[in-house]
C-alpha cells in the first residue's frame, strides 16, 4: 500500500535528517532512480547511521547548485561545497491520472526537486 505524504514525511523526520550533511545524491537516468544518502539518528538505537532514500520511477529531477547570496566562507570550487538539509516536503500530485509524489528539499546553496511514483526509506 502506498504511504501518504504525511506518513513519508514522518518517517523521514524520525531519521533526524535536519542539519544532516547530504552524503550522496545520484540520478540513474536508465533506471529513473534517485538515490540519496545522509547520516541520521535512529529512534530505536539512538545511534548515528547512514540512511538511503530511493526515489523510484522519476519523471522529473532538478538539482541546481548556486553561489549567489552565499555568506561566510565562499567555496572556490563545487567540490568544496557541503550541503545540509533544512527541510524536506512531499506532496501528492495527479498528472494525467498518474499519482505522483512531488518532493522539494530545502538545502542551502542547492535547488532540489524530484517528481516520482514511489519513495523508499532504508
Amino acid at each position: 500500500m502506498k504511504l501518504s505524504c504525511q506518513e513519508l514525511e514522518e518517517k523521514l523526520m524520525a531519521t533526524h535528517y535536519i542539519d544532516s550533511e547530504l552524503k550522496g545524491l545520484n540520478y540513474d537516468h536508465t533506471k529513473h532512480l534517485v538515490t540519496m544518502k545522509y547520516m541520521g539518528l535512529s529512534d530505536v538505537e539512538g545511534e548515528e547511521r547512514e540512511y538511503t532514500v530511493l526515489f523510484k520511477e522519476c519523471f522529473s529531477t532538478i538539482f541546481n547548485n548556486w553561489l549567489e547570496g552565499a555568506k561566510g566562507d565562499i567555496p572556490q570550487s563545487p567540490n568544496d561545497l557541503a550541503f545540509y538539509f533544512h527541510d524536506i516536503s512531499i506532496r501528492e500530485i495527479l498528472v494525467e491520472d498518474v499519482h505522483l509524489y512531488q518532493v522539494k528539499m530545502v538545502i542551502p546553496m542547492m535547488d532540489c526537486q524530484i517528481t516520482c511514483k514511489s519513495i523508499e526509506i532504508c
